[in-house]
């Protein structure tokens, strides 16, 4: 097994987290070991190799197509290696999926959207990455295809990043009443939206990072 973290472009933040390349997996134990695929989390996946599946408890399993979005999972998510197995998965942050390629979230949480469905040139990024030779060359694909999507950035829901990073930077500890109140909207609004963006209610979110302190 070999594991490669890689810092996305200063351009991309802070919609992008990281890049990490997986080389020669062969379970879903050394998966579990890079910390992949955590609670809230939203994730490109591409797969050069071998195959991945999912089963977040409570709902159902599902193969990975060779690329993909995975929205956020809000349970504990079994995953199944067919090895072995080669990937580069992008870490994106809550808002990103919806910003750069205009997803709406809440129809992929816990499950997830092919990515070369989606509007753009992913289908050839997708081959690009599956032949690449090296982990610079990954590097600048991501880098590349990625920033490509910041002049087209979804912005009505904008608000929605703000309400995140306030979340985050209170570590979770937010009533919804305080966060509709300093935002200036109704908390229906409030949850619709945050829901389209991110996929997750703001209070399943609050809760996430309330236990993500103590991980």
């Amino acid at each position: 097994m070999n594991t490669y973290i890689l810092s996305p472009k200063d351009s991309l933040h802070p919609f992008v987290q990281r890049y990490i390349v997986l080389e020669n997996i062969n379970s879903a134990a050394e998966i579990a070991k890079a910390r992949l695929f955590s609670a809230g989390k939203q994730y490109l996946v591409f797969i050069r190799q071998g195959g991945l599946a999912f089963k977040p408890n409570d709902h159902a399993a599902f193969d990975l197509p060779a690329a993909a979005v995975t929205g956020p999972f809000t349970c504990v998510v079994n995953a199944r290696v067919t090895g072995p197995l080669s990937a580069v998965i992008v870490q994106l942050n809550a808002y990103a999926s919806h910003r750069l390629m205009g997803i709406s979230m809440e129809s992929v949480t816990n499950y997830f959207r092919d990515l070369t469905r989606i509007p753009g040139n992913w289908a050839q990024v997708t081959e690009d990455i599956r032949q690449a030779s090296d982990i610079h060359t990954i590097h600048h694909i991501l880098d590349q295809a990625l920033e490509g999507l910041i002049p087209h950035q979804q912005s009505s829901l904008k608000q929605v990043d703000e309400m995140v990073d306030y979340l985050i930077e209170q570590k979770g500890k937010v009533a919804m009443i305080d966060l509709a109140l300093r935002f200036k909207t109704s908390r229906h609004t409030l949850e619709r939206q945050f829901m389209e963006v991110t996929g997750l209610t703001p209070q399943l979110y609050n809760r996430i990072l309330r236990r993500q302190r103590f991980a």
